[in-house]
């Protein structure tokens, strides 16, 4: 692939003649070959667009595409494993550096390529935070994963300071499926500042996201607490542009409300396999054990459209004895996202009640339903709740009655509720 000038003379272990013949073994047996970077895009490497060049003391290699290029000269192997040389390289003017080759037909080498591409994004990042906060000092930039700290490496995180006030700010990559994840390990972020700089007022999370893509997360956004943190959101095309939007300006929920009938999820026999509608059938068969104060009939289950996709979290909707409509999210296992998944459900229910269509499409046919906002209930074994969740649950607005409810271990012989927490035990601070 390409061309290669075989060196003259002896190999010398570990020199730029050892590390040709390494990459030509590498070609040799990859299917779908692609050079990186750090902080750059993939270069997928093809037979039109890629030189080996060998010289008594010198290896270059050469890489384009249509719209860039890129040459770098080769001093060594730091790593051959099958599907992977890493290489040590050369900028032009002596600037050391490093590019990896990894085949992406073998599925243990494609986060590599991931990984390229959210290194690439933190450069840009770092500029955005330049350009938004030029009087601030960025002490802070990292990809790197925390699971201690539930911190995810898909989302660069950073910290600025100015004097002894702080900001925390956490980015989006342009082709991240799931934009609105990023606000739930943005504050646990910012919770985690909080408790490791106390000394510092961090005052407020920044988040940039792709334009076009903020909708969902200002949504979510509108219904935290402005008491426990300052939320900025930034759109951004990606590489010089953002610009700062309000949440509240989003205020138009893409959701509909199915008809009373319809809304109620058909009744099957669930299997072993299935553990949260094993959840949902025990609820709906003993909703008193989990809350005495609900209606055991009707109880409903998706009723927005919206909330119709595979969440991995059952949705239900009944009523107190007093009118006021309950919220039930069921999850069998640990998810950090549960609280904001959560919101987006509650969120629309609130929308349609508000607006008095619940009861015009035909819910709850001789209840009459309070316009209070709905109770939010998330139900789980008492030890599948992630540690996460009460941080994020405690930045929610505290119009929003949520109520953490963890199961015994037997729940599928018998429904047993181990403990009621307040999902607001602190105000983010």
């Amino acid at each position: 692939m390409g061309t290669l000038h075989p060196a003259l003379g002896k190999a010398l272990r570990g020199g730029p003649h050892e590390a040709s013949l390494a990459i030509e073994r590498f070609l040799k047996a990859s299917k779908k070959p692609v050079l990186i970077e750090p902080g750059q895009d993939p270069f997928a490497i093809l037979p039109e667009g890629f030189v080996l060049t060998m010289r008594p003391s010198a290896l270059t290699i050469e890489c384009w595409d249509e719209k860039r290029n890129l040459t770098r000269r080769v001093t060594r192997v730091r790593l051959e494993r099958p599907g992977r040389l890493e290489l040590e390289v050369e900028h032009f003017g002596g600037a050391a550096g490093t590019l990896t080759l990894v085949d992406l037909d073998r599925t243990i080498h494609r986060e590599a390529a991931r990984r390229g591409a959210r290194l690439k994004y933190r450069e840009r990042f770092r500029q955005s935070l330049h350009r938004q906060f030029p009087d601030w000092r960025l002490v802070e930039l990292s990809t790197e994963q925390d699971l201690h700290h539930s911190l995810s490496p898909v989302y660069p995180r950073a910290l600025l300071r100015r004097g002894r006030t702080a900001i925390a700010a956490i980015g989006v990559v342009e082709d991240s499926p799931f934009p609105e994840q990023a606000l739930s390990f943005g504050l646990i972020w910012l919770d985690y500042l909080r408790r490791r700089e106390p000394k510092l007022a961090l005052e407020a999370l920044a988040i940039f996201v792709p334009a076009g893509k903020e909708n969902h997360l200002c949504h979510r956004v509108r219904f935290l607490d402005p008491q426990a943190a300052r939320y900025l959101v930034f759109v951004h095309d990606g590489a010089s542009f953002e610009q700062q939007v309000d949440p509240l300006d989003y205020t138009n929920l893409d959701t509909k409300l199915a008809p009373g009938g319809s809304g109620r999820r058909k009744h099957r026999e669930p299997s072993p396999g299935q553990p949260e509608a094993l959840l949902e059938a025990r609820i709906r068969s003993d909703i008193e054990s989990l809350d005495a104060t609900l209606h055991t009939q009707p109880v409903y289950g998706q009723v927005t459209e919206f909330a119709g996709g595979d969440r991995g979290i059952i949705d239900l909707l009944a009523a107190d004895r007093d009118g006021r409509l309950a919220v039930i999210e069921l999850k069998v296992d640990q998810d950090i996202h549960l609280p904001l998944q959560a919101l987006d459900y509650w969120m629309r229910v609130q929308w349609h009640l508000e607006r008095g269509e619940i009861a015009e499409r035909g819910y709850f046919t001789g209840i009459a339903l309070r316009i209070d906002p709905p109770r939010l209930l998330l139900v789980a074994p008492a030890l599948e709740f992630h540690p996460s969740n009460e941080t994020v649950l405690g930045f929610f607005h505290p119009n929003i009655p949520v109520e953490r409810v963890g199961l015994g271990i037997q729940w599928r012989q018998e429904l047993k509720v181990m403990f009621r927490a307040p999902g607001k035990t602190n105000s983010g601070t």
